[in-house]
Parts: C-alpha cells; structure tokens; sequence
C-alpha cells in the first residue's frame, strides 16, 4: 500500500484549502493513505525530510520516496501523485 505524507501547519493558509481534499480522499481511497503531520508538533520528522515549505507531500510505496510535491494541490493533482506509479508503468508499456 502507498503512503502520502502530508505535512501542513495551522497557521498555513494553502494548508486550510487542502486539508478538506486530503480528508475526502482519505476516506475514499483504498490504494493509499495520508498521514497527516502538523510541522510544528513533527520537529524531527521535518528535520529527516527536509521540509522546508507547507505543504508538502511525499508518496511512499513499499517504504521508499517515488515523488514530493510542494505547494497547494488540488483534488486531481492529489489523486494523480496517487496514482503516480501506475502512470509511469503506462507510460513505459506504450
């Protein structure tokens, strides 16, 4: 199963916008899951990542990083960082 770790922060506005979507999709996927990490409370999580702007998201599978994308992202853009791997297989089959 893929992993997305979404880091955010309260007081991120970008972050207020796409809390709402990360939660929805949450709820309906079944291929991956967010984890949800608030910057401020997370200090040695975004000090191992290198996070350095909110938010940011980073897919795992299988326990390895295949992507990050920063900044504010919407629904579709999230649900194709989901769906990255696959593409990329698409991609390579054609």
């Amino acid at each position: 199963m893929k992993t997305i770790y979404y880091f955010t922060a309260e007081w991120c506005q970008p972050c207020k916008r796409t809390r709402p979507i990360v939660e929805e999709l949450n709820r309906e996927q079944t291929t991956a899951g967010f984890q949800i990490i608030d910057v401020d409370d997370n200090s040695t999580l975004v000090k191992n990542f290198g996070i350095q702007s909110v938010p940011t998201f980073i897919l795992f599978s299988d326990g390895v990083e295949k992507k990050r994308v920063i900044g504010s992202q919407t629904r579709e853009q999230l649900e194709e960082l989901i769906n990255y791997e696959e593409t990329i297989q698409e991609d390579i089959q054609s």
